[in-house]
């Protein structure tokens, strides 16, 4: 999380169900939900045997958990709190954002009725328990889940960082301190540059990723390498990556870099994404000679 630590905090009594009841709290990673995946499957159940035959049945919308605002008028701040409860959850568990689950007993065609007998539940829309899965709500309108934002972050155009040395040309000597540096390519994203997701893939939203440098590992082609660091290098005599190569030949080099990343909902603060991605950068050979003492005659 960014800052200061966020909290998120759901109260929400033991609903009963219609054909069975709320199992309760169900803690997960960072984040403590309501309902159960066993509640969610017999929602879905529920909701597709009533839909094809045209029966009352439950409506479902889901929330930004305790803003009580669907769709794209979520506050970014809610989000951000409802994305941090879920971030350290398995995709199984769910990984948010954290969202309130609503219903309202329906005719077929959407209009409100006062609820079934024995229902404990008041005329209108009632929350009935939270979730980091709010993707399994059946009939709800969606929102953007962390798993699509870590998706669009692995399709990042990511800018390349190609390795130079000194003494220059690439080209160095047996024995002599060899300086490295990672140069940053014009096209692609580099860290700290944003990247906007189309919002027709995140059902509306506008989502921003700003990919960040998490390290370099520098590999110098004779089995040896240097890193994980966050020094793109440099050359004489402040370069801090260097190398001495102890025999001649041809060495293929090359950096990896593992990018990590930052988020914003809606303009909102940026959310720290629980996910990497390390990627290998171009090759550039590096040709190392032998010097040879030659006698001269003055």
């Amino acid at each position: 999380m960014v800052g200061a630590a966020l909290f998120v905090t759901v109260i929400a009594a033991s609903r009963c169900l219609a054909g069975g009841g709320i199992d309760g709290a169900v803690t997960s990673g960072g984040a403590t939900a309501t309902l159960s995946v066993s509640d969610l499957k017999q929602m879905q159940t529920e909701y597709l045997k009533a839909t094809p035959t045209q029966q009352n049945r439950w409506k479902y919308r889901v929330a930004i958990a305790s803003c009580d605002v669907g769709g794209v008028g979520a506050s970014a701040v809610c989000y951000q709190a409802a994305v941090a409860a879920c971030a350290a959850n398995t995709s199984a568990e769910g990984r948010g954002p954290l969202s309130d689950v609503f219903r309202m007993w329906v005719k077929a065609d959407g209009t409100s009725l006062p609820p079934p007998s024995g229902s404990p539940d008041p005329d209108g829309w009632v929350n009935v328990g939270s979730t980091c899965l709010p993707q399994m709500v059946p009939g709800a309108a969606p929102t953007p889940t962390v798993e699509m934002i870590v998706e669009a972050f692995h399709r990042t155009a990511w800018a390349t960082a190609s390795i130079s040395t000194q003494p220059k040309g690439d080209t160095t000597l047996v024995g002599l301190k060899t300086f490295y540096q990672a140069n940053w390519a014009d096209h692609g994203f580099e860290p700290g540059e944003i990247d906007a997701v189309d919002p027709a893939a995140m059902f509306g939203y506008t989502v921003e990723i700003r990919p960040r440098l998490e390290s370099f590992v520098y590999h110098f082609g004779d089995g040896s390498s240097f890193g994980p660091t966050t020094s793109p290098g440099g050359v004489y005599p402040d370069g801090d990556v260097v190398h001495t190569y102890a025999r001649p030949g041809h060495y293929d080099t090359h950096v990896d870099v593992t990018f990590g990343a930052r988020f914003r909902i809606n303009g909102g603060a940026w959310v720290d994404l629980p996910d990497t991605v390390t990627v290998r950068q171009p090759s550039t050979t590096v040709t190392v000679r032998e010097a040879k003492g030659v006698l001269v005659n003055h």
